[in-house]
């Protein structure tokens, strides 16, 4: 198991939510619908960060994202 899937595992458990449902979601990029199923401090903890354009660019160019997008863009090639 790799880190990205450790995260969403992680990530769903303290959502309440199916690993797939994140990753879903995460997919649509629907951060409304996750950020909803978070504690209040949680969700502002996000918001914040995502608003920060350095933070953004961090997680868009790390190893983990670049593994992750890599694969869902195959998944996606082989349903066509």
């Amino acid at each position: 198991m790799n880190n990205m899937e450790k995260m969403l595992q992680t990530a769903s458990r303290k959502l309440k939510i199916s690993p797939n449902e994140l990753k879903e979601l995460l997919s649509k990029g629907d951060m409304n619908a996750i950020m909803s199923k978070m504690d209040k401090s949680e969700s502002q903890k996000l918001k914040k960060a995502l608003d920060d354009p350095n933070v953004v660019s961090n997680l868009k160019n790390s190893p983990e994202m670049t593994e992750y997008m890599k694969k869902n863009t195959q998944n996606a090639q082989k349903k066509e």
